[in-house]
C-alpha cells in the first residue's frame, strides 16, 4: 500500500512511507523533503572501536571536522 505525499499528491514508496511512519515525519515524497545529507566521520577514542559522528551541512563545521580526522590518523 503506497502513501500519497501530503504537499504534492504523488505516490510514495513503500519502504519510505514505512520509514516515516516509523520515525514519526509526515509523508512527504523525496522532492517536497526539504532534508538533505548529513556529513558523518568516525572518531576512533578509543582503540577498539569507533564511533560515528554526524556534523552536519555547515561548511565550516565540516572544515574543520575533516582536520580533525585527518589529523588523528
Amino acid at each position: 500500500m503506497s502513501e500519497p505525499c501530503v504537499f504534492c499528491g504523488a505516490e510514495i514508496a513503500p519502504e519510505r512511507a514505512d520509514f516515516l511512519r516509523d520515525v514519526r515525519k509526515p509523508m512527504k515524497c523525496m522532492s517536497c523533503s526539504g532534508e538533505r545529507p548529513k556529513a558523518v566521520f568516525m572518531e576512533y577514542g578509543h582503540k577498539t572501536a569507533g564511533s560515528l559522528v554526524v556534523v552536519g551541512n555547515d561548511p565550516e563545521q565540516i572544515r574543520l571536522a575533516r582536520r580533525a580526522y585527518k589529523r588523528e590518523r
